[in-house]
């Protein structure tokens, strides 16, 4: 299971053998000697006042799959001059054609990711969403997966992103990845995650870190949840919703039967939202932590059951489906 793969587990290391640490050593002093003739050849051509052409590299490599062409010369400068001609470009060339290209907000996309500013990214150690605040600000330490498919993960995370909420990141690795590093074993025993530190108290389960959130940033974030006695009522009936959803696609994904319980489960879900007031969540017009259960879960079904069931219900814009309200 995808999700088994967020526990712990235990695991040994293989070995080098003296064959392969000699076979690396020799393979290493060849690519040694090689880098040393290229990085010859590009110094000689900067001396010439030559551009160097980032695909020129490929003369040296085709000349020797061609019969007599092994020793250079001619094969090479014939294969120069026709790669020069297809692509003329030097590195600095193509470099300033992308910048002319790109918009403000990819040409800052580097340094936005640094500084924890702008759109979330998977490559974020920190979150500080813009200016207006510091380091001094991190109050929440957030310990996911370093691949970014544990779904506990996901609806923290998506909570922590609506609701401003500024963050350090901590990237564990999932079991199938190897073993958790010492320091949070220590912190979470049982190695699950995700784990998060707010206000240096540790939350070691999903439901109960944006619980937390919610209790913790109560004055000074927007809410999450449901208000009047209505929208607690409804909320519940759809998280329970939620896990039937969750139970439907396991036993299908994983037992191999169950294709029309699942479907039937997924219709009841499609009618929620059809039946949604104001807007297209599960509770209206506004995002809520509904949706947060509901949307990792939906994302992994679909990207599952087309790869292991051939079964799609998540489409291209315009194309017909049963489910346009998912």
């Amino acid at each position: 299971s995808a999700f088994a793969s967020c526990a712990p587990s235990s695991s040994s290391a293989v070995p080098y053998s003296a064959a392969a640490a000699s076979h690396l050593l020799r393979s290493t002093s060849s690519r040694s000697r090689c880098t040393s003739s290229k990085t010859t050849h590009t110094t000689a051509m900067a001396a010439q006042g030559k551009k160097y052409n980032p695909l020129s590299m490929f003369g040296d490599m085709a000349s020797s799959l061609i019969p007599g062409g092994g020793g250079g010369g001619q094969a090479d400068e014939q294969l120069d001059k026709t790669i020069s001609s297809t692509v003329p470009s030097s590195w600095d060339d193509i470099r300033a054609k992308l910048e002319s290209k790109q918009t403000d907000e990819e040409r800052n996309f580097r340094a936005n990711v640094i500084g924890g500013y702008g759109t979330a990214s998977p490559l974020n150690v920190v979150r500080l969403f813009d200016e207006t605040n510091t380091k001094d600000d991190i109050r929440v330490v957030f310990y996911r997966d370093s691949a970014s498919w544990c779904p506990y993960c996901h609806k923290v995370w998506m909570c922590l992103e609506e609701k401003r909420i500024p963050y350090r990141v901590e990237k564990i690795n999932m079991r199938c990845y190897g073993e958790k590093p010492a320091s949070f074993a220590r912190m979470q025993p049982s190695g699950a995650i995700p784990v998060a530190k707010i206000d240096g108290v540790v939350y070691n389960q999903s439901n109960d870190i944006i619980f937390s959130l919610e209790q913790i940033f109560a004055d000074e974030k927007k809410s999450l949840s449901p208000k009047s006695e209505e929208e607690k009522t409804r909320a519940q009936r759809l998280l329970r919703l939620e896990r039937q959803l969750f139970s439907a696609w396991m036993s299908w994904l994983t037992a191999g039967y169950g294709r029309d319980g699942f479907i039937q489960v997924l219709n009841e879900v499609e009618s929620e939202l059809k039946s949604s007031k104001g807007g297209d969540f599960f509770m209206g017009k506004d995002v809520s932590l509904v949706d947060f259960m509901f949307a990792p879960f939906l994302e992994r079904m679909a990207a599952s059951l087309i790869y292991f069931k051939g079964y799609q219900f998540r489409v291209a814009d315009g194309a017909s489906t049963d489910f346009p309200a998912i």
